[in-house]
């Protein structure tokens, strides 16, 4: 009688070894999760600030050559003026 009851603490044994086991995997890949979830939100927020920056550089050309464009205007007529 006592190989039944030793065979089945065993058991009992293995079952709780177990389910500690699982838990704790669990408890890791949740925090692996978490970790993965928080880089993955940087990685968006650093791609949304690619895209902001990408749109002042366009920006910035864009009023460069407005005044690039006024430049080349005031220099034309400080040429007429200086003809006359």
């Amino acid at each position: 009688m006592e190989t039944p009851v030793a065979l089945s603490l065993g058991t009992v044994v293995a079952l709780i070894t177990f389910v500690y086991q699982w838990h704790k995997d669990s408890k890791e890949t949740a925090k692996q999760i978490q970790k993965l979830e928080t880089e993955v939100e940087q990685l968006r927020e650093q791609r949304q600030d690619i895209r902001d920056l990408k749109i002042e550089i366009t920006e910035l050309k864009d009023d460069m050559s407005h005044m690039k464009q006024t430049l080349t205007r005031v220099d034309t007529n400080i040429s007429h003026l200086m003809q006359r």
